[in-house]
């Protein structure tokens, strides 16, 4: 399944946020996209996704234009998880990523089986069979994203875009939940997702989009473009790499912000030096 954006700008009320933006997204690999805040990582991904319509240029699905089909078609297709899917809880887990299996429903089609098998491999996919009957509202934050993940695979998509699926996750459930997605390649699910972490972008992601102010800066292998040069000129931030000691995959360390910034004149923390009171001058104790 082929996504691709041409000449594509999008933005809101009628100003661009994005512009002059060509991309191939390549299948069966997770592509991240990386930027400072307010690059268009979210823009972009909703444009992808037909969630917010071009203002120029197209976005193509295996040839097709994607704002041009219907909408339960593009859902068989492609999926979009955000990153503040805080509704429905009320639901449980499985009631939840059932809803998934609406593109592929009608009124007078339904096949049960295939839904059951959908759902039943979607909340393996993301570790959640114990969990199927718990409510969203008793789920922790990883918990949670899983769910909607889950719900999403449950379309049964070829590609799924992530908008910063690792954010307010602690250390643990980052790996577990990228562990996750890097194991959907051998469904073949081709997973685009906007990151923040870029030694989490080093470790997983086969592809990296660099973004800044809207366009496209950069984009190749994650060894391409995770260099100390495009970081420093992107992120303003200066950083070494180092050679992971067990994939050998070189991750970028922070070092601190860059340009250097010219040495500035030490600020005292102190206050004025105050004398020692003088003993003959304390009042007596009497």
């Amino acid at each position: 399944m082929r996504l691709e954006a041409r000449n594509l700008a999008a933005g809101y009320n009628g100003h661009f946020t994005i512009e002059g933006v060509d991309l191939v997204i390549e299948e069966r690999r997770i592509t991240a996209l990386i930027g400072p805040n307010g690059a268009g990582k979210s823009t972009l991904l909703k444009a992808l996704s037909r969630a917010l319509k071009p203002m120029r240029g197209v976005v193509l699905l295996d040839g097709e234009v994607l704002h041009r089909l219907p909408g339960r078609d593009v859902a068989r297709k492609l999926a979009l998880v955000s990153s503040d899917n805080e509704g429905a809880l009320d639901l449980s887990v499985e009631e939840l990523v059932y809803r998934g299996r609406f593109p592929h429903q009608s009124l007078f089609k339904r096949d049960p089986g295939e839904d059951t098998a959908s759902v039943e491999w979607a909340l393996g996919a993301m570790q959640l069979q114990a969990l199927r009957s718990r409510r969203l509202a008793q789920l922790s934050s990883g918990e949670l994203r899983r769910a909607w993940l889950a719900m999403a695979l449950a379309q049964r998509p070829s590609i799924l875009l992530l908008d910063e699926p690792t954010t307010f996750l602690d250390v643990a459930h980052q790996f577990e939940l990228l562990d996750l997605l890097a194991d959907l390649k051998s469904h073949g699910v081709t997973v685009v997702m906007a990151m923040h972490d870029l030694w989490l972008t080093a470790l997983y992601c086969d592809r990296v989009v660099a973004m800044e102010g809207g366009r496209v800066v950069a984009c190749g292998p994650a060894s391409e473009v995770l260099t100390p040069e495009l970081i420093s000129s992107v992120f303003g931030v200066k950083v070494e790499m180092r050679e992971h000691p067990t994939t050998g995959a070189n991750i970028p360390i922070p070092c601190g912000r860059a340009p250097e910034e010219p040495d500035a004149a030490p600020v005292s923390i102190e206050g004025p030096a105050i004398a020692p009171p003088n003993p003959e001058n304390l009042p007596s104790p009497h």
